[in-house]
């Protein structure tokens, strides 16, 4: 098997460039950098931070979301015209994901031709949607929150001024906190039974904390029997990022059959049907049904949605309240590059020379195991000191072995791989030389910290793409983990997503340096490291986390008192981009 050749075409394959929702506008130009090509403008992101000076920032690229949002709505409407389907779409955008002004203005302006409404749960969402309102046209609005006396009343200021309020109920109390408000408008959120696999199945189910369960509801409606005239909507959520189609088909059919059953118990004026969130952000696009890498698209999603109300004598207008898929690819975080450190141990090649000769002789797999299975006995009795019996030089050759076994035979292993003297299905079947051969050789310390700018990645390990900023041109030099400046052993990324599944080649990809496996054609590799160049001396270098728009600006952690990195805006104006810089952080260095 030989030994691939480097292409831009390949790098954007192996960086997860390939992605439908973000489509062109993170690229690669000729000499190797990132760039986001906005309209017939172009912008290398390196240069972006050089000139701002900047060591940390958030990059945001707006027209990502209005790109998303008219992707969405695309969608809908194609299958709703080639379907004859009769209902109307009606998106919302879930204010949870993100609610930071910026982004619910861009809500407001990008969604002004499509109607774009907002799903709140909170009086400071409604207030800010408030401050907001009046330079807008009137919008849809579902609130699914607690009830109080002033969210009725910030409900009630946002009716008068020509917006559609409809209100959640998911309990008596809310049923009698909004009796004497017959001008809004009622949703009936009923608790699905489907449960989805992924991280949030736990949010559906009868134990679910939102809903109602149907013995719940028509005891309500015995009690109050107003709600089937004022009831406009049928409201329900499976939970977020469904990755598995066929968890989708499963639910969605599960919420036409619910409307189905509204209908016959005398909901009559329900006319709308919003199945909540759930549709899956691609943050690496394999079509797979993976946590990170759902098996539809969009436009899947719609056909299906579609087709199942298709068949009824009602059909009911569409709620899409997909706020991942929206506002994930607008997001990057970009941070410099503070140190290169080994990852694990380094040795002094002058007192191993002995073992040269044993890994000459390696020839095949079994070559390989037995010499690490040696070395490993002798790892073990060093271990099995206590400490007062350990001398220096024990330490010594004990980091020398360690290292000799992840650099050495690691480094011997490839060659033989690429010399076709070594079958890549037998490393994929051994779970200790695969380990050895896609882990880490160095750590990245970078000007940036987990717990406040991706925080997602140590509260639920959700995976982010990452990307360097240069010499994207050329084969990386190494695998490597991310470690932030926290003071806190989870602020590390050390896993990686290699397509070689997508990749049109019969040859593998290793790293150019320590020669680690990068790529294996037809294989989805797991690696233990993220692949990157190693940064030039007197080079300031840039790492990039991509999609992180959903949810990390909320859930951001003051964690070691690092956070408030400055941003920057990219937007449309026309045809020209503008460029805006906030500096409403503090140094992270």
């Amino acid at each position: 098997m030989s030994r691939e050749s480097w292409s831009r075409e390949i790098a954007r394959i192996i960086y997860g460039l390939e992605n439908s929702v973000r489509g062109n506008v993170l690229d690669i130009d000729e000499e190797g950098f990132l760039v986001i090509r906005i309209k017939d403008n172009v912008l290398r992101v390196k240069d972006l931070m050089e000139k701002n000076k900047l060591d940390v920032a958030y990059i945001r690229i707006l027209p990502l979301i209005e790109r998303a949002m008219e992707t969405v709505y695309e969608a809908f409407k194609t299958v709703i015209e080639l379907t004859g389907y009769k209902g109307t779409l009606n998106p919302v955008y879930p204010m949870k994901v993100n609610p930071i002004p910026l982004i619910v203005e861009c809500i407001f302006k990008y969604g002004e031709k499509y109607k774009w409404g907002f799903n709140t749960g909170s009086l400071s969402e409604l207030l800010l949607l408030l401050n907001l309102a009046e330079k807008y046209t009137p919008r849809t609005l579902i609130y699914d929150g607690v009830l109080t006396e002033k969210v009725i009343e910030a409900l009630l200021k946002l009716h008068r001024l020509g917006w559609r309020i409809i209100i959640d109920i998911e309990s008596e109390h809310d049923i009698e906190a909004i009796e004497k408000y017959p001008e809004l408008e009622i949703g009936i959120r009923v608790k699905p039974i489907i449960k989805p696999q992924g991280k949030w199945s736990t949010a559906t189910g009868l134990s679910g904390k939102f809903g109602l369960t149907i013995n719940t509801l028509i005891k309500l409606r015995e009690d109050f029997k107003w709600i089937t005239e004022r009831a406009t909507l049928l409201h329900m959520h499976p939970g977020s990022q469904i990755s598995r189609f066929s968890d989708v088909k499963k639910y969605l059919r599960e919420v036409k059959e619910v409307f189905s059953e509204l209908l016959e118990l005398g909901f009559e004026n329900i006319s709308m049907v919003d199945p909540g969130g759930g549709v899956a952000y691609p943050y690496i696009d394999l079509r797979d049904g993976d946590e990170e890498s759902p098996d539809y698209s969009i436009v899947d999603y719609a056909k299906t949605l579609v087709s199942e109300f298709l068949g009824l004598s009602k059909h009911p207008d569409i709620v899409f309240e997909g706020g991942r898929y929206i506002v994930s690819s607008h997001r990057l975080v970009v941070a410099s590059v503070i140190d290169v450190r080994p990852y694990s141990a380094i040795h002094n090649k002058e007192n191993l020379n002995v073992l040269q000769e044993y890994v000459e002789k390696i020839k095949s797999i079994s070559d390989a195991k037995e010499l690490i299975s040696r070395i490993r006995g002798i790892l073990g009795s060093i271990k099995s000191k206590s400490s007062e019996e350990t001398s220096v030089r024990q330490r010594e050759l004990y980091e020398d072995l360690v290292a000799f076994i992840e650099n050495d035979i690691a480094q011997k292993i490839s060659a033989l791989l690429v010399e076709g003297k070594i079958d890549v299905r037998e490393v994929l079947e051994d779970q200790l030389l695969l380990k050895i051969l896609t882990s880490p050789s160095r750590r990245y310390i970078l000007n940036m910290s987990i717990f406040a700018d991706i925080p997602d990645a140590v509260l639920v390990d959700q995976y982010f793409q990452v990307i360097p900023v240069q010499g994207l041109n050329k084969p990386p030099d190494v695998l490597a983990s991310l470690a932030d400046l926290t003071c806190d052993s989870m602020g590390e990324i050390s896993h990686y997503i290699s397509p070689g599944n997508l990749l049109n080649t019969n040859s593998i990809i290793l790293t150019n340096v320590d020669l680690r496996l990068l790529a294996i054609p037809g294989v989805k590799l797991k690696l233990r490291g993220v692949p990157l160049p190693l940064p030039l001396k007197g080079e300031t270098h840039y790492i990039v986390v991509l999609d992180t728009g959903a949810y990390q600006d909320t859930l951001a952690m003051r964690h070691n008192l690092i956070y408030g990195a400055p941003e920057v805006i990219i937007d449309t104006s026309g045809d020209s981009v503008s460029i805006k810089i906030i500096r409403n952080g503090e140094s992270r260095t």
